[in-house]
């Protein structure tokens, strides 16, 4: 057993140098074959879900700070109401993408349901201090929770393997079912009566994509082909 010269710390077989004070390790008596690992490993490896929560925590202090600033001059210094917009959705964006990192375990379906009310909430605050004509109700309302429930069923479906081509009919049909609860929802509430057109000519356009890549996820020659040509 070696000891190092500089601050006598009792040297583990196999040390090239002290890990307290670096000094190098020479001892003639023991043989040192390069095979031999070291008694110390170079690298400290970090567990994901602390890593993530490190990160987490960063983000956190980066966003509290300039939005502690904001409160402080918005009390002595502006004593605007633009403020509460900013610091919400400062807010909103915490909770999107930074508190995912708090998790230890993340759950898709509570998450995706803790980010649906954020924004409602975020929302709201415009319904409540702003001009109050059913806008919320007629169109925020039913749209976030025909998004939400839409992504949803995408977190249920893609448990299991799918391919890209049938990803793709998903995406497709999603977007299209979306186009038409915006347009009956804008129409309802700007005009008061059912007004079709734009989502039928979203609907030519997402159902001939779906037909291609449905030929496609069927022929298996031409998903070779697109799969060389393309690098997919």
């Amino acid at each position: 057993m070696s000891y190092c010269v500089n601050c006598g710390v009792e040297l583990e077989k196999g040390c090239h140098e002290c890990p307290l004070c670096d000094t190098p390790v020479i001892n003639p008596r023991e043989q040192i074959t390069e095979s031999q690992k070291p008694a110390y490993p170079e690298t400290v490896d970090i567990p994901k879900s602390v890593n993530k929560r490190y990160w987490g925590f960063i983000f956190s202090l980066i966003m509290l700070i300039p939005n502690l600033v904001l409160i402080v001059l918005n009390i002595f210094v502006f004593d605007s109401g633009v403020m509460k917009y900013v610091v919400g959705g400062f807010a909103v964006a915490w909770i999107w993408f930074v508190f995912p990192l708090l998790w230890k375990k993340q759950i898709p379906v509570v998450s995706l349901g803790i980010d649906a009310i954020a924004l409602l909430v975020y929302l709201n605050m415009f319904r409540i201090y702003g001009d109050e004509n059913g806008w919320f109700s007629s169109l925020v309302l039913p749209v976030v929770i025909a998004l939400w429930a839409i992504c949803n069923m995408f977190i249920f479906w893609l448990k299991k393997p799918r391919t890209k081509s049938l990803i793709a009919i998903a995406v497709l049909g999603a977007i299209n079912i979306m186009s038409f609860v915006i347009e009956i929802c804008m129409s309802m509430f700007y005009i008061n009566k059912l007004q079709i057109t734009v989502s039928l000519v979203m609907t030519a356009c997402c159902v001939s994509l779906m037909i291609f890549f449905a030929v496609l996820e069927k022929s298996k020659r031409l998903k070779a082909w697109v799969s060389r040509k393309f690098f997919v």
